[in-house]
């Protein structure tokens, strides 16, 4: 949230990213999903905090809040976990623990 921004808009971001991620949190389970709603900039950032902070994808916030099936945010955070070599299903402790990591710790997605 920025500091100029009103309550109002500030509630409403907090509203969607977390309708967004109850969405991620029903079909990706036990996943730390990191959703992002930025009103002024009309966008929505999805991240896995598991799997990196970082990198995720950016979404166009009327694209997805025109989307009534959640098509796009769940195909992007599907897609976020393939990029991480990850089944699309509930966390799995065995898989994360494989990961391959760089030189600096991070886990190496596929680009």
């Amino acid at each position: 949230m920025l500091i100029d921004e009103s309550p109002e808009q500030a509630l409403k971001e907090y509203d969607i990213a977390g309708n967004l991620a109850e969405v991620l949190i029903k079909h990706y389970p036990a996943h730390l999903w990191g959703v992002n709603v930025d009103l002024r900039g009309g966008i929505v950032q999805v991240t896995n905090m598991r799997l990196s902070g970082r990198w995720g994808f950016v979404l166009l916030l009327k694209d997805v809040l025109a989307d009534t099936t959640n098509r796009l945010i769940i195909n992007a955070g599907g897609e976020l976990l393939e990029r991480y070599r990850m089944k699309r299903t509930g966390f799995d402790e065995a898989q994360y623990e494989n990961l391959k990591t760089d030189k600096l710790g991070d886990f190496i997605a596929e680009k």
